[in-house]
């Protein structure tokens, strides 16, 4: 799996997208939350569950089904009220759908551990993307830290933070250039004209 400091990067970059109306704080927060949950199926491993089974690691919760679901559930839940009636909820719901999503598709370009069951519920086969330059992080934290630490999240910051940072930038200048090219040209101020007093 891509570590749990990309997956919450990845997400809460997503509130770029926020709706008018809707703080972007607020959703970033939730972004980056839900772009981490699909890792909670770690627990399988204590459980007992195979790894290849649908409620196994990279099983049913890293899948674009159930990303879509939550995001619509969130959409409502998390935002009990917003403006702009089902247009911002539906926005809502795919922004916290792709946050969700964005967790499966991190973990498909890593070089190791199964596949992801981008397929499911049609299909519990596990899949790659075909380009894979991410390291694998340990899915126990200890190790994590205890090893490669640095050489992990380096690789991340290369293939992830870089482009990422890019792309939000490139987004915030070009809403800028929109901003000033819909204002038009400066206008110029005329010098007020004084009338002199005539005689009467």
């Amino acid at each position: 799996m891509a570590t749990a400091f990309t997956h919450v990067l990845v997400g809460a970059g997503l509130a770029a997208g926020a709706p008018t109306g809707v703080s972007r704080l607020r959703l970033a927060l939730w972004l980056g939350a839900v772009a981490a949950l699909p890792d909670l199926d770690v627990a399988a491993f204590w459980l007992g569950i195979p790894y290849e089974h649908a409620l196994g690691h990279r099983g049913f919760t890293h899948s674009p089904a159930f990303a879509a679901g939550l995001g619509l559930i969130l959409a409502w839940v998390a935002f009990p009220r917003v403006p702009g009636g089902l247009a911002t909820r539906l926005r809502l719901a795919a922004l916290l759908a792709a946050a969700t999503a964005s967790h499966g598709l991190l973990d498909a370009a890593t070089k190791g551990g199964l596949g992801v069951a981008f397929a499911w519920p049609f299909d519990d086969g596990r899949w790659f993307l075909p380009w894979r330059p991410l390291e694998v992080s340990p899915v126990d934290p200890r190790r994590f830290f205890d090893s490669r630490a640095l050489a992990i999240l380096a690789n991340e910051a290369r293939w992830v933070w870089a482009p990422l940072a890019l792309l939000l930038f490139a987004g915030w200048a070009g809403g800028r250039f929109r901003r000033r090219s819909s204002l038009g040209p400066p206008r110029r101020e005329e010098p007020e004209r004084i009338e002199p007093y005539g005689e009467d």
